[in-house]
Formats: structure tokens, C-alpha cells, sequence
């Protein structure tokens, strides 16, 4: 289904946003001078195929029961989303195809920036769209979330392990200490809305019962959407499995 070529050209111009039914002035950031990997035709994804740049990661097996969630049941639709880490842009895409009111989309690659940005352009119509980079100085979950911004849904398909981080992509791999993860829910007090949910994908054994383990010490309401069992998994796995983390009423920030 998905196309591997290894198709390489820069990923151009306005011309080409201009065929697919957009207009200048709404899609003058479409222009930029990265090359292309491959492309993909996603599943749930209208209008055209990902375009994936260089450097940036992709595996459409880890979130699909993430993607499942926004495209068969809706759960972004007229909601205010936040996806860490965004990479090719994917989820953020979906995101907006499928209603939802406003996306923010992280990264700490530059190149998934741009990229998220690119598909974003061509593939929707939204003008509700915001993508950020994330410093390097400053890797953190909600470093470029302003300290009075809240969501209805906070999304990541974060990465899995603790490592080091040698060059960019790797960013999508490794997660030094797990300090990304310890500061998407120390945040998530702050950044949710009443009734809003935090949904995870994971892969990686360890990182799932860290994580199951770090929230349960936060207080948080903590649950595993899969049928799996995690007795019955290999340390890394395919497809990805979904977490929701939810904050109890009483432990979101009093300045909402």
C-alpha cells in the first residue's frame, strides 16, 4: 500500500501547492529547501500522500491506533489539540481533516518542522494551525507552550527509549533520562483542559510500566488502550500501543 521510493528532489514551489487547490496567499510557506525521502499514501489521510523529508522519522505503525481514534471516532473534532513532537506532520494532518477546532504542532528537529509544515499546507485547508520549534536548549514537553495555553487533547508518539542524543533525528529515538517524558506529565496540570485527556504511543516495554509508574505517582487516572497484554509483549513491538493519561478535576492549574 505505502510507496518506498527513494525519490529524491527538493520540495519546491508554490506551483505546486498552487495545482493541488491552494492559493498564494494562504500558502506561501509551502517553499523549502529540504529533500524528499519518500512519500506515502497514509490510511484516513484525504487529499493527497505524507511527504516525509530527510532526516526525519517515520513509522506510520506506531500510532495506528492513535490515528484509529481520529478518524473512525472522532475524538479531535471541535477540540483544541496539541501533538509533541510532530515529526512528518501525520497526526497534526489528521487532526485538522477531521474537525478539530485548532492544532499545535512541537518539534526539536528543524526539519520536522518544516516538513509538518509543508503537509500541513498541502494536504488542508485549515488556517488553525501552529507549528513551533522546540530549542535545543530547552527539550522540554512544553517549552514553546505558553504558560496560559490549554488543550483538549495533548498528543505524542514520543520517543521510546533512554538514550543519547548524537545528531537531530535522533531526537525521535532516544529520550535522555526519560526527561521528556517526566515533563509532559509534570505539565499536563497546567496545559489540560477540564475533562481533556493525554494520549500516548509507546512501543517499548520499559517505557510503557515507566510511564505507567510515573503517572500513578502523579495521581493521575492512567489506562491502556489495547488488547494486549504487556506480560505477553517483546521489549520493543509494533503496532505501537496507546496510553491515555487523564488529571483529576481537582489537579488541573486554578487559572483556567
Amino acid at each position: 500500500m505505502h510507496s518506498h521510493s527513494r525519490r529524491r528532489f527538493l520540495v519546491g514551489s508554490l506551483a505546486l501547492c498552487l495545482a493541488n487547490g491552494c492559493s498564494r496567499d494562504q500558502r506561501d510557506e509551502v517553499d523549502y529547501p529540504f529533500k524528499v525521502a519518500q512519500t506515502w499514501t497514509a490510511e484516513g489521510v484525504m487529499h493527497g500522500d505524507i511527504v516525509q523529508f530527510e532526516s526525519v522519522f517515520w513509522e506510520p505503525a506506531d500510532t495506528i491506533s492513535l490515528r484509529k481514534l481520529i478518524v473512525e471516532d472522532g475524538i479531535c473534532s471541535s477540540r483544541d489539540v496539541l501533538e509533541i513532537g510532530t515529526g512528518t506532520g501525520l497526526i497534526a494532518v489528521l487532526c485538522l481533516q477531521y474537525n478539530a477546532n485548532s492544532v499545535v504542532a512541537t518539534d526539536i528537529n528543524p526539519a520536522a518542522v518544516n516538513n509538518a509544515k509543508y503537509n500541513i499546507a498541502m494536504l488542508t485547508e485549515s488556517t488553525q494551525a501552529d507549528v513551533r520549534q522546540v530549542p535545543h536548549d530547552a527539550p522540554m514537553a512544553f517549552s514553546t507552550i505558553g504558560d496560559r495555553e490549554r488543550f483538549d487533547l495533548i498528543l505524542s508518539n514520543p520517543p521510546w527509549e533512554d538514550g543519547t542524543v548524537e545528531k537531530p533525528a535522533e531526537h525521535a529515538f532516544y529520550d535522555p533520562n526519560f526527561a521528556l517524558m517526566d515533563s509532559l506529565l509534570d505539565g499536563l496540570p497546567q496545559h489540560l483542559n477540564i475533562g481533556g485527556r493525554c494520549l500516548l504511543a509507546y512501543g517499548h516495554l520499559p517505557a510503557i510500566e515507566r510511564l505507567l509508574q510515573q503517572a500513578t505517582q502523579r495521581g493521575y487516572g492512567c489506562k491502556i488502550l489495547d488488547d494486549r497484554k504487556l506480560e505477553d509483549l517483546e521489549t520493543d513491538f509494533l503496532p505501537g500501543m496507546l496510553i491515555e493519561v487523564t488529571v483529576p478535576a481537582h489537579s488541573l492549574s486554578s487559572n483556567h
